[in-house]
């Protein structure tokens, strides 16, 4: 089985690049030996769409998906990339960037409620993008007890 779990702190603000079908996020996995890596995943439909309007630079995220092989061109090279793709999305822990803009009254107008959907931020954290991307999510939901 194809699986990927992981949990760590978003390290940028998510992005849609190009045409807006995709949604593309970072977070910084701290590995035992104190040393942290920063991982990209994607995320499509609803569950990009969960991603951009709930994930905040230091938040904390699990994200559990699948690795998938990815070829495109580049400046006339083919260009082979293994990428992250994402099934389901938790926010763990609300922090960092959305911790102030909590405390200071929303200086930004209004925007951050427009983009949960009016929704009250501390519901964020009970908040899953749980939604079926494809097949494999039957899969990777049957396994859960093995973890």
């Amino acid at each position: 089985m194809n699986t990927v779990v992981m949990v760590g702190k978003v390290s940028d603000r998510p992005f849609r690049p190009g045409n807006g079908e995709r949604t593309v996020a970072k977070i910084n996995v701290q590995e035992e030996s104190g040393r942290s890596q920063v991982f990209e995943f994607d995320a499509f439909g609803e569950v990009g769409a969960w991603v951009m309007s709930n994930l905040w630079v230091g938040d904390i995220a699990s994200i559990r998906g699948r690795l998938e092989e990815r070829v495109y061109k580049e400046r006339g090279e083919e260009v082979e990339e293994l990428r992250i793709v994402a099934v389901r999305v938790n926010l763990v822990h609300k922090g960092g960037a959305r911790m102030n803009r909590d405390r200071d009254g929303g200086r930004d107008g209004g925007r951050d409620a427009a983009r949960d959907g009016g929704r009250d931020r501390d519901s964020a954290n009970e908040t899953t993008a749980n939604v079926t991307a494809n097949s494999d999510v039957d899969d990777l939901d049957d396994n859960d007890e093995d973890e």
